[in-house]
């Protein structure tokens, strides 16, 4: 049985949530290093990196989400920028308009420089964003297959997927990096000291 977030729990356990999809993927390569020529093992590498990537863009949305609320800001955003957060509710709800993923990707951290105010900007121009345009290809071939090679995981498969895991947890990190920065900028100089003492 699912579980049902306790009021002690908050409603959405996102730092949770992306500790155990991030084990995920760490644990799908581990197992695939034991056998690489493995298909399963590949294609449980190409779902674990996906939904960790999935999950993380809706993380960043909740995160702004609660920005928005909490300083009245709602007005200001754009009817696509508000299409892009899907709701300003605490409950998400389940049918929500279908947002591609790269799209969503962009969109959502483009939305979150704006709203944390931010000199933010995706780096989506080079050979590791080609990469994941690919690996995304990819991926929803595996995912509503049609024929036997949709689900083949081939070697150049293998290092899209790679370098679109690393690149976007770069972009993640540096896009946080940027957040908890600018948030220091607004505490005492003794409290950042402190904040980036225990961060580092």
């Amino acid at each position: 049985m699912r579980g049902v977030p306790g009021s002690s729990d908050g409603l959405i356990l996102t730092q949770k949530l992306l500790e155990a999809l991030g084990d995920d993927v760490l644990c799908a390569y581990a197992e695939l290093e034991l056998n690489r020529s493995s298909q399963f093992k590949r294609r449980c590498v190409a779902r674990a990196i996906f939904s960790y990537l999935e999950a993380a863009i809706e993380c960043v949305k909740v995160e702004i989400r609660s920005t928005v609320r909490r300083n009245n800001i709602a007005a200001s955003l754009t009817k696509k920028e508000k299409e892009t957060l899907e709701t300003l509710s605490l409950v998400k709800p389940r049918a929500t308009k279908f947002l591609p993923l790269d799209q969503n990707l962009k969109r959502t951290f483009k939305l979150a420089a704006k709203v944390w105010q931010l000199t933010f900007r995706l780096s989506s121009d080079g050979e590791a964003f080609r990469s994941f345009l690919a690996s995304k290809y990819a991926r929803n071939l595996l995912m509503h297959p049609q024929e036997f090679y949709d689900i083949e995981v081939t070697d150049v498969d293998m290092h899209n997927y790679s370098t679109t895991y690393m690149w976007f947890q770069r972009e993640f990190e540096r896009l946080f990096r940027a957040r908890v920065d600018s948030l220091m900028e607004e505490l005492p100089a003794e409290d950042a000291a402190a904040l980036r003492q225990a961060i580092s």
